[in-house]
């Protein structure tokens, strides 16, 4: 039961990644596939240790590794926050109807990530959002 909790817990703080890659481009009008993910700045590809949910975050002190330029806090806080949904959804109702209420939530969050994406390119001058 506890590996299917560890589990479940995983997956949301790895869709709250998702979210971040979705809020970031699809204001854009960018694939959510291609290229694959990497420094808005200096173009290296991530590799699996920035791509550790929260974890990266903290590994890389919150910088990309070769060009130094700061992430943001913004991306850790929606994965943590997606693993905290999911993990106060199966306390509170144990891990059937609770996963499927933490999974309800991690789509608000990421609804409403998406929705302030677009916001954020609507409010910058000049901006070309689609």
């Amino acid at each position: 039961m506890l590996a299917l909790q560890a589990y479940l817990i995983l997956v949301a703080l790895l869709l709250g990644s998702f979210i971040n890659l979705a809020a970031d481009r699809r204001p854009r009008g960018e694939s959510l596939v291609r290229p694959r993910s990497h420094c808005r700045s200096c173009g290296r590809v991530l590799n699996v240790v920035d791509l550790i949910p929260v974890a990266g975050y903290l590994i890389r002190k919150g910088r990309c590794a070769t060009c130094g330029v700061a992430i943001g806090a913004l991306s850790p806080a929606v994965e943590a926050l997606c693993g905290l949904a999911m993990i106060a959804g199966i306390a509170a109702l144990g891990i059937g109807r609770g996963a499927a209420v933490g999974f309800a939530l991690v789509a608000v969050i990421g609804l409403t990530a998406i929705a302030a994406g677009f916001a954020r390119m609507r409010a910058k001058p000049g901006s070309q959002a689609g």
